[in-house]
């Protein structure tokens, strides 16, 4: 009775050679199967195939369509480079360096709690394990912020062909409770422009512009930086009928005169030519505001913004639907949030203040003066 013996050989002459020295007669039957495999890939394929037929009970050709259909390769990427790549690619679209740092921040900390130099495959369980690092505490705003930065990163992998699918796409975000907008009553914003037209008039443009245009207060993007560096570069932007604001969502507008009280007033006292602060750039001047929103203690850096919004409700012949256009925002947001809490006494009190426009030194260069 012969054996049957297999190996795997480079041509037809070395298997003679091995099956000769397989029998001792020299007498051997030979059938060749000529293939491309290596030795080690046609033992993975038999292996295989004895897997697929006794276990899964399917051929080659089934096993193959359905790998074709759901696998997917894991980014071969690195997370060092693909956070820089990220970082460039979204700063030639125009996104705002928050959003990128914002972005970048969350990167680099899933990057860390997967512990992977590569991207490899990530995975919505792998999404929520970092979410679970936030301690119990922490508030649904912080935890959706994380998943959409997190997200977000994702998604880009996905555009750059970096991955097949965003795990984190779909996957539900802590619902928030939102409380009305706080707001600052007549008094106390009178206090907050006493005090910078005596110790810091060049602040005056910006917080008359927040608190009497609703102007967005945001210094380093956003409608104050836009209307800071128009102003700088020497548009014009105070005209007849309002002053004008460039408001991302929105867009240009004109903000009539008639809707934002005593400003037109406070700007021509303290004109903004030189700029809507004195901070030479928008990192400084966020730093300065925010040593005068802790000496008068604002419960939110909206809030001389939420306070204009109020006013201007409950100003004669003014309308939810002026008032969204004026303000840049939605009618549906205006009733829900600012009518109904504010009264027209409190609008004349607010509107009542002018500027005392002989002040128009700062503390500091009137000792420097003397």
């Amino acid at each position: 009775m012969g054996q049957d013996r297999r190996k795997v050989v480079a041509s037809v002459e070395e298997a003679q050679l091995v099956a000769k020295q397989w029998v001792d007669d020299g007498k051997q039957e030979l059938r060749v199967l000529q293939t491309r495999l290596t030795a080690d890939e046609l033992g993975g394929a038999e292996a295989m195939q004895r897997v697929l037929r006794t276990v899964l009970r399917i051929d080659f050709e089934t096993a193959t369509a359905w790998l074709l259909a759901n696998y997917k390769r894991p980014a071969t990427i690195e997370w060092t480079k693909a956070i820089p790549e990220y970082e460039t690619d979204r700063r030639k679209v125009g996104i705002t360096e928050s959003q990128i740092s914002n972005v970048v921040k969350a990167a680099k900390r899933f990057a860390a709690f997967v512990g992977r130099p590569l991207v490899g495959s990530p995975t919505r369980v792998e999404v929520e394990g970092l979410l679970n690092t936030l301690s119990d505490d922490v508030g649904p705003s912080t935890y959706n912020g994380l998943l959409s930065d997190v997200s977000a990163f994702l998604g880009w992998l996905v555009t750059k062909g970096y991955l097949p699918e965003n795990p984190a796409e779909g996957m539900e975000r802590r619902k928030v409770k939102r409380g009305k907008p706080p707001v600052l009553q007549p008094a106390a914003v009178q206090s907050l422009l006493r005090d910078l037209e005596v110790n810091a008039p060049e602040w005056v443009p910006y917080a008359a512009c927040c608190v009497f245009g609703a102007l967005r207060p945001g210094m380093r993007e956003g409608e104050a930086n836009r209307l800071d560096a128009d102003l700088r570069a020497g548009k014009t932007v105070l005209h007849p009928g309002g002053i004008e604001i460039h408001g991302k969502a929105h867009g240009d507008r004109i903000l009539p005169w008639k809707l934002c009280g005593p400003l037109k007033e406070w700007l021509d006292a303290y004109p903004a030519n030189d700029g809507l602060w004195p901070a030479e750039t928008p990192r400084i001047a966020d730093r300065e505001w925010s040593e005068v929103r802790a000496k008068h203690i604002f419960p939110c850096a909206d809030v001389l913004r939420h306070t204009a919004i109020s006013a201007m409700c409950y100003a004669p012949g003014a309308s939810p639907a002026k008032v969204a256009i004026g303000a840049g925002t939605s009618e549906s947001r205006i009733r829900t949030n600012y009518l109904g809490r504010w009264s027209e006494e409190l609008t004349k009190a607010l509107w009542d203040l002018k500027p005392v426009r002989q002040n128009t030194l700062s503390a500091k260069t009137r000792d420097q003066a003397a």
